[in-house]
């Protein structure tokens, strides 16, 4: 697999956990906010998975943030 988009993954799931427990959203409420699956949230925030466009923007709109900003490679001071 391309080191860079291994990076991509782990990027994003570092920053899907931080934002939802910033917000204090457990696994099971982003799950209902964003309507995908706990299992599913699970991986992209262990770095296993990469969503398509259409599912990035609904965990975006449920985290509350731009699509950009949730998939920038640029990382938060707490991280």
């Amino acid at each position: 697999m391309n080191g860079k988009f291994q990076n991509n993954k782990i990027i994003l799931g570092l920053k899907v956990r931080q934002l939802r427990t910033d917000k204090g959203f457990s696994l099971s409420q982003l799950n209902k906010k964003s309507g995908m699956s706990i299992s599913y949230l699970n991986e992209i925030e262990k770095g296993k998975k990469y969503p398509r466009r259409d599912k990035l923007d609904q965990l975006a709109n449920a985290l509350e943030v731009s699509c950009e900003e949730l998939t920038s490679n640029k990382l938060p001071a707490k991280l």
